[in-house]
């Protein structure tokens, strides 16, 4: 369940908003849009393991990512949830569902205490009546994220481990901003991303520690030489 705190302030929001500016889809709008998308924003803040919402749930509006990171998930055949992807500040979701009218497609849970901007569903109806043209920056999201699950989905097929490894790291490091902080991923978590047991994750991540491509950290992935491991990609 969603865990509404005090009202936050303006001040509060306007830092959030700042955040989001700084990268993502959200980031590229123009100062107009972003100006009308926050008249109508909302702070949320949740809790290590709690949902922001399920798979088959209505949709309830737009969340970005300012603070924390989300688990995305999908329903095997089988009923068993499969992790997709792991989002870091920045991240926008919720505009599939939002603007077909239809069913929530992922599960959203939160990593860590985690902090979102939330546009609710009547709020952006009311956005998108009175300037019909954000609907030109909402399929830009959708273009958005399409990319990102394609480039994920894609990736995952690398049969080699190490090659698989490297391009998750790359493209986490992207997502993440290429800060110097690095990855903020645990090994298990990472091996779900991944696709690969355990055991073959540590292996690859040591024989790419060993190359001097990487650093490993407690629950952090640090790239040291990101050309040298797009290189191991590309040979």
């Amino acid at each position: 369940m969603m865990q509404l705190d005090a009202p936050a302030s303006r001040y509060e929001l306007t830092a959030a908003l700042g955040t989001l500016a700084r990268a993502g889809w959200f980031s590229d709008r123009s100062e107009r849009t972003r100006a009308l998308i926050g008249t109508e924003a909302r702070l949320r803040r949740f809790r290590p393991g709690e949902a922001l919402y399920h798979v088959g749930d209505a949709p309830n509006g737009l969340y970005g990512l300012v603070e924390g990171a989300l688990r995305i998930s999908v329903p095997r055949d089988d009923g068993e949830d499969y992790v997709i992807h792991r989002a870091d500040p920045g991240f926008w979701i919720g505009d599939a569902a939002q603007f077909s009218d239809d069913a929530r497609l992922v599960t959203l849970i939160a990593v860590a205490h985690t902090t979102v901007v939330h546009i609710p569903a009547e709020a952006l109806e009311r956005l998108v009546d009175a300037e019909p043209r954000l609907y030109r920056d909402f399929y830009a999201l959708t273009h958005w994220n399409l990319r990102t699950a394609l480039r994920l989905f894609v990736n995952t097929l690398v049969p080699e481990s190490d090659l698989r490894v490297a391009l998750r790291l790359l493209h986490q490091d992207e997502l993440a901003g290429q800060t110097e902080r690095g990855v903020a991923l645990a090994q298990a978590e990472f091996a779900d991303l991944v696709g690969l047991s355990l055991p073959t994750l540590q292996r690859a991540l040591r024989r790419l520690a060993e190359a001097g491509l990487v650093e490993l950290g407690y629950g952090r992935i640090r790239i040291l030489d990101r050309a040298g491991l797009l290189r191991r990609c590309l040979r």
